[in-house]
């Protein structure tokens, strides 16, 4: 693969189309996934059914974190401060926002080039728990986004986090309504830093020292037990809910969401954009490649992510329409990986966005 400098895209990265296969309806293998929490598949010499099966012997190990009579995908709910006041296709379509888009250039790929993905810390900022969350593969074929005041980078959010005891880190996010912003539970829910972490600045469209869009400081979120009380990384997902007064996302916009069968995900071309701790501090960065491996509850590919790329947006854009659908939270030496929004994640999804308007 090539690396392509930010000089040479300077109108930004060039995003892919991604096409789903006729699908019967069937989800392919249901059994748990690997993708564990800041780890990957197998060894470089493995075969795609040996790499197969350790993904869901991980898969079946993190399930087996859930109490029996849960289902993991119990709401939890948290604050670090005090909390504010407060269909068949499985398509939740997204918002462009206020901006005026006209004119505004579209990039896609017929799928021949190389791409990758980023997640977002600052230097100054350290890892989670010194923990491998992200992986380069070969060659580092991550692109810059030049332009973010522009849809959908707009809507590719930096988050600075400061724990329950004080320490700060970072990660990614992206609108998914006017309120309410996607990550991964580890985002919100720090096991080794106090649980429910203090609060989040959430800036859209980072680009550097540029703040576009400004920023938001949020002290609600919502997870789910599975991550909060079972630590599985099947079920690390979460939103950051916004003020009442800082509805960044009817000015940004935001990308839908979608529920995808086994057959529409296997081998599809995805995106994915951040912000990565070892490119210059807030600067966003895209990456895409073709899903892999599927399992009952994740994905895997080889997108290129560095730490700081934790729940950022992988994305499906089709007919001129994107939809989420995965949240990207590991790295390992052969794949990376994500939480699918399998119905229950999308279910709970919709339901958020919807109670934050």
């Amino acid at each position: 693969m090539t690396y392509v400098s930010r000089d040479t895209l300077k109108p930004g990265p060039v995003e892919v189309s991604g096409f789903d296969r006729e699908s019967d309806g069937a989800e392919g293998p249901t059994t748990p996934a690997p993708g564990g929490h800041g780890h990957g598949g197998g060894a470089a010499g493995d075969t795609m059914n040996e790499l197969l099966a350790r993904f869901h012997a991980f898969e079946r190990a993190e399930e087996a974190k859930i109490p029996e009579g849960m289902d993991g995908h119990e709401i939890d709910s948290g604050t670090g401060v005090e909390p504010e006041a407060g269909n068949l296709d499985e398509i939740a379509d997204g918002s462009e926002g206020s901006p005026a888009t006209a004119g505004e250039a579209r990039y896609e790929s017929a799928g021949g080039e190389p791409a990758l993905e980023v997640q977002g810390y600052a230097p100054e900022i350290g890892e989670f728990g010194g923990e491998n969350y992200e992986v380069v593969f070969g060659n580092d074929d991550r692109v810059q986004v030049g332009n973010t005041t522009t849809y959908p980078w707009r809507t590719i959010c930096k988050l600075e986090i400061t724990a329950a005891d004080g320490a700060r880190f970072g990660c990614s996010g992206a609108m998914i309504g006017p309120r309410t912003v996607l990550t991964n539970g580890h985002c919100v829910f720090m096991h080794d830093h106090g649980g429910w972490v203090r609060n989040i600045r959430v800036i859209p469209g980072k680009n550097g020292a540029s703040e576009p869009f400004g920023s938001a400081v949020s002290t609600f979120y919502h997870s789910v037990k599975g991550w909060t009380e079972s630590q599985s990384s099947n079920y690390d997902y979460a939103v950051v809910v916004l003020p009442s007064n800082a509805k960044l996302g009817n000015t940004t916009g935001w990308m839908g969401l979608a529920n995808l069968s086994f057959t529409s995900l296997l081998g599809l071309r995805v995106n994915n954009s951040g912000y990565p701790g070892d490119k210059p501090s807030g600067t966003q960065w895209w990456n895409a490649n073709n899903v892999l491996a599927v399992t009952g509850r994740r994905l895997f590919y080889r997108l290129d992510t560095f730490g700081g790329q934790s729940g950022s947006p992988v994305w499906r854009f089709r007919d001129n329409q994107r939809h989420i659908v995965a949240v990207h939270n590991t790295g390992g030496p052969v794949f990376n990986g994500s939480v699918r929004l399998v119905k229950p994640v999308f279910d709970n999804l919709i339901g958020w966005k919807n109670q934050y308007t």
